[in-house]
């Protein structure tokens, strides 16, 4: 088995797998190191007894790297929340294919950024475990699982929900994909949706001029609320304002005599 993991979906996964005793022949790093995880996956493969090798995600490119890979005749390669598209012959050499772990319900939200679009066009919301082809979340679906989502939501919940129902799916169907007892259900290319990283960006302006529902106006706005990161917002006067809002349920306490 081969693991590209990163974040904390790819601590994770590797977690999971030496606690079972799994095969890592090898595990490669994201050399973005998003979430700060590479150092806590490096001592987890130290500290695990695997003879796996632990590889930098730029040694891919190595010929004599992807020899010893092939060598081991890995049965699959798990993508564990990687960020990058995979290229180059290393696609071609686990013998199941690579599973990628993607945070939404495909085909809604290929791409980037699924738990902000899921929230600003309504689309439904959850998490898909998929073999990779040539297109960018287009692979055969294995197994998938929808998150059920409140106006209290915002997209920095959504992501965290996701990373928690994703991992919980994976733990479940690990020993049934292993053993390739799951029917592989093909996309079809015409339905769902696909977003570039770029997109996001335009999609939460607000136009103060514009005619809005409410629930579209609201559900932009919380898409984009996730701490440290970029709001919604809107230009007037030469200004530029960052909007956020609060959506907390109202109790009914009329039964409790208040």
């Amino acid at each position: 088995m081969i693991v590209l993991a990163s974040d904390y979906v790819g601590f994770k996964v590797l977690e999971f797998l030496f606690q079972r005793g799994e095969q890592v022949a090898f595990v490669v790093k994201d050399p973005a190191d998003r979430g700060g995880y590479n150092e806590r996956i490096e001592q987890l493969c130290l500290s695990s007894n695997q003879r796996g090798v632990l590889v930098d995600a730029g040694q891919l490119k190595n010929d004599e790297l992807l020899e010893r890979v092939a060598h081991t005749r890995p049965r699959i390669g798990i993508l564990a929340w990687w960020p990058h598209i995979l290229k180059g012959p290393i696609r071609s050499i686990p013998q199941l294919g690579w599973l990628n772990l993607h945070p939404s319900y495909l085909p809604f939200n290929r791409g980037k950024h699924p738990n902000f679009w899921c929230l600003a066009e309504g689309t439904p919301c959850g998490v898909s475990l998929h073999f990779i082809d040539e297109g960018v979340d287009t692979g055969d679906i294995v197994a998938q699982a929808r998150l059920d989502i409140s106006w209290e939501d915002t997209g920095e919940t959504v992501y965290r929900k996701c990373r928690e129902l994703i991992l919980q799916l994976f733990t479940e169907k690990f020993d049934d994909i292993f053993a390739n007892r799951l029917p592989r259900l093909k996309q079809a290319p015409e339905i769902g949706s696909f977003h570039t990283a770029s997109e996001i960006e335009e999609a939460s302006r607000i136009n103060v001029d514009a005619m809005y529902t409410a629930s579209k106006l609201f559900n932009i706005i919380r898409a984009r609320m996730f701490a440290l990161h970029p709001t919604a917002y809107f230009h007037d006067g030469g200004k530029k304002y960052s909007v956020q809002i609060m959506i907390k349920e109202i109790k009914d306490l009329t039964n409790e005599g208040v």
